[in-house]
């Protein structure tokens, strides 16, 4: 039988996966997804998940995730899906918390950025060599789907703190 962490532990990383499934197709996170990662969060906290602090360190980790991330999206450096997909990860984790998953998000989206780079300069030096043949990409086309990261620190997290 399942016991109660083990479930939320993989309905939280299945939304993470369908986040980041999602980024990659649409470079957009439904709304849905850090909605139901709240939802679960309370649920689960009414269902005696053993969580490690108080509710409040929780809610005060998420308030302050979510206050830096619309910053970074004001800035243009962060998406709005992915500041509130951060904020509902961080709501899951006291501060004490924190770094685990800040790091982890962190490691993992450089990683993406290179590898984006490296695509990109590949490409550009195929269609540069060879006739036009459309495999230059547009500008829009260049964004990072930042909520890959998002989810390998979370799901990295969920599994490492509980």
């Amino acid at each position: 039988m399942i016991n109660i962490v083990t479930a939320f532990q993989l309905l939280f990383t299945l939304l993470l996966l369908a986040a980041a499934a999602a980024d990659i197709r649409q470079r957009r996170i439904p709304n849905a997804i850090p909605l139901l990662i709240v939802i679960m969060f309370i649920v689960s906290w009414l269902a005696g998940f053993p969580f490690s602090s108080p509710w409040w360190a929780h809610g005060f980790h998420f308030a302050a995730a979510l206050l830096v991330g619309m910053l970074l999206f004001y800035f243009g450096w962060f998406g709005g899906g992915d500041a509130k997909l951060y904020a509902a990860c961080a709501l899951w984790f006291s501060f004490s918390d924190a770094i685990l998953l800040l790091f982890v998000t962190t490691a993992s989206g450089a990683i993406i950025v290179v590898a984006r780079m490296l695509i990109i300069f590949a490409r550009s030096s195929l269609a540069s060599s060879g006739p036009a043949n459309g495999l230059r990409q547009k500008s829009s086309s260049r964004s990072i789907p930042y909520g890959i990261a998002i989810a390998a620190g979370g799901i990295a997290s969920i599994f490492s703190v509980y």
